[in-house]
């Protein structure tokens, strides 16, 4: 060991203080320290940004499913408006509808039913009993037995599983068959 050794170390230096790759390596340390806290605020920035894009997406969901549910009542609403507007006309003709007008009326009914349950992504498929086959036809004096050979009738005009009477009900299943274009409602019952 040398003088100088030992007082270097009484005066508090070190030689580590003076080794140039040490304060290289400290530096570095720390250069790497803020860069870890800058990153680290970075990842949380993007933590709230990540979440306040997951609220707006909830918030748009939400607001898609108010639409879809408005758009259902609408087509609902247009259907029930189609089938009123459909009564007044039978109301109009009432008194000169013969049985196979009756019979088609209903075949209509349901045709449009079915229609509009199709549009709402359900089965395309109806059913009427006496009571709402009554209502279809805007008959309120017409007599039970009537309204029951009507819907007879009606299955009787179209072969096969489309449409059929059990039960006292008159069921249509388009997704079985198709029915013959004279008896559906877009041809506005002039072939009647």
């Amino acid at each position: 060991m040398t003088d100088s050794e030992p007082g270097a170390r009484e005066n508090g230096h070190n030689s580590s203080d003076e080794n140039p790759g040490e304060n290289g390596s400290r530096s570095t340390v720390e250069g790497l320290d803020a860069r870890l806290e800058a990153l680290s605020r970075q990842v949380s920035s993007l933590r709230e940004q990540l979440d306040d894009e997951r609220e707006q997406r909830a918030e748009l969901e939400d607001q898609l499913a108010a639409r879809d549910e408005r758009i259902h009542d609408l087509e609902e609403e247009v259907a029930r408006l189609d089938a009123r507007t459909d009564i007044l006309e039978v109301v109009e003709t009432a008194d000169k509808m013969t049985g196979k007008q009756r019979t088609v009326t209903l075949v209509q009914h349901l045709h449009r039913a079915a229609k509009a349950r199709e549009r709402r992504d359900e089965p395309a498929a109806a059913t009427v009993d006496r009571d709402e086959a009554e209502e279809a036809l805007h008959f309120p004096d017409i007599d039970r037995t009537t309204v029951y050979r009507d819907m007879e009738r009606a299955a009787r005009l179209v072969d096969g599983s489309v449409l059929c009477y059990e039960n006292g009900e008159l069921i249509l299943d388009l997704e079985a068959g198709d029915l013959p274009r004279r008896y559906t409602s877009e041809q506005g019952g002039g072939n009647l």
